[in-house]
């Protein structure tokens, strides 16, 4: 066996380990579960998967329902949102995740970014960090319009990067730069002299400077307290984006490729209970998870 062939066997059997802790949490703690939803692709043609539509479907609606962190009921009682679409090749997963949530969702209103692995290029996070790119991209571009919002105010760009100026140092602002690349056109800290865009065209120009920038170099072994801490800083970034949206699904496919970091980190973003209106999809080839 190969030496890539074996990583890949050890970081997609925690695909297990993810489904196993939160429905051990779902057991142990009724007010603080996962919902862990699993469907499995066949050979069955899409207007046979109604019930599995339908399931995909519902769970937007309960991101309709969720409310931000300001209702304490509330946020007592949010539950972390996860599905697991598997399948082998060709057998619809995509076209069953577009039909059950892209469409809907983007008929709600909501922001559908996705992130794919490659076979052939190993870089840890890289799925997640390229569906964080099209998450900031959709906010920077199309949620950058002075007075769209009701009451007439700042877009809901500027309110975002508000929050985060005043969230985060600029040693959080650079540890987040450097693992979501996409991102930096959201991304400032406090006492920067950086001039935010006023102008949806402002915004486009510096989400290509921002999107053009690889995924940077990730310490990866510098201990649980600095993965813990980036952790930490992608679960707040994710708590003031979605805070300020009707909705965000976020799509992690091929993730029979991923990396063990990444799966850390969804079982960590899942676990969270402070960030609201998030549905957190996978999507993996079963045949090539090993049992």
């Amino acid at each position: 066996m190969s030496l890539n062939s074996s990583k890949r066997r050890s970081s997609t059997q925690e695909l297990a380990d993810i489904v196993a802790a939160a429905t051990e949490n779902s057991r142990k703690m009724s007010r603080q579960s996962v919902n862990i939803a699993q469907l499995r692709t066949s050979n069955m043609k899409l207007h046979g998967r109604d019930d599995d539509i339908k399931l995909l479907r519902s769970k937007l609606r309960e991101l309709a329902k969720a409310k931000d962190g300001d209702d304490e009921d509330a946020a007592k009682n949010h539950v972390g949102e996860m599905i697991l679409v598997s399948g082998t090749s060709g057998t619809g997963k995509s076209t069953l995740i577009q039909k059950g949530l892209g469409d809907p969702a983007a008929n709600r209103g909501y922001i559908f970014a996705s992130g794919k692995f490659e076979d052939k290029f190993h870089r840890p996070l890289s799925a997640f960090s390229d569906a964080m790119t099209c998450l900031a991209k959709y906010v920077t571009v199309e949620h950058n319009t002075i007075g769209e919002l009701p009451s007439g105010g700042p877009s809901i760009a500027t309110l975002i990067r508000n929050k985060i100026q005043n969230e985060f140092d600029e040693e959080d602002v650079d540890q987040l730069r450097r693992v979501l690349p996409g991102c930096a056109g959201l991304l400032v800290p406090r006492r920067s002299s950086l001039v935010c865009p006023s102008s949806p065209a402002g915004a486009a120009a510096l989400f290509r400077n921002a999107s053009s920038s690889k995924l940077g170099s990730i310490n990866l072994l510098g201990g649980k307290e600095s993965i813990a801490q980036m952790h930490y800083a992608v679960r707040r970034l994710l708590k003031i984006i979605c805070s300020q949206l009707k909705g965000v699904v976020l799509l992690i496919d091929d993730l029979q490729w991923s990396d063990t970091e990444t799966l850390d980190l969804l079982k960590s973003i899942v676990l969270d209970r402070e960030i609201p209106r998030l549905l957190i999809v996978g999507a993996y080839r079963e045949d090539e998870v090993p049992e």
